[in-house]
Parts: structure tokens; C-alpha cells; sequence
């Protein structure tokens, strides 16, 4: 993974961490709570997903280096 392709890693992760936001947001509107609900459900869980999917690429991308 070199320095170049991270912008567009961070830019898939983006685009699906606000679908699977939008999505809550909907679906907490359509089960019948309220606007601020549902904006505040699906902030948190575009919060949500963005940080778990960054924590998986921080892992996978990173040098690990054992020690003997």
C-alpha cells in the first residue's frame, strides 16, 4: 500500500460509512421515530462505521514487525 492510493481508500470508506448511515437514518424514520432520531441514529452509526473501517485498514495496512 503506498501513499498514493490512501486518498481513494479514504474516500470508499466515506462513501459507504454515509450509505450505511443514510440507511439507518431511513429506516429509523420509516419504524416511526422522529427527525431528530433519526439523524442522530444515523450520524452515529456513519460515526460508527467510519471508525471501525478505518481501525481495519490502520491494521491491515500497517508494517507489523516481530520481535525475536
Amino acid at each position: 500500500m503506498n501513499a498514493s492510493t490512501r486518498p481513494i481508500w479514504l474516500a470508499l470508506m466515506i462513501f459507504f460509512s454515509l450509505v450505511v448511515g443514510a440507511a439507518a437514518g431511513i429506516l429509523t424514520r420509516a419504524g416511526g421515530d422522529g427527525l431528530p432520531v433519526a439523524v442522530l441514529t444515523g450520524g452515529a452509526s456513519f460515526g460508527g462505521t467510519l471508525l471501525l473501517l478505518m481501525a481495519v485498514f490502520q491494521f491491515t495496512a500497517a508494517d507489523i514487525k516481530i520481535r525475536k
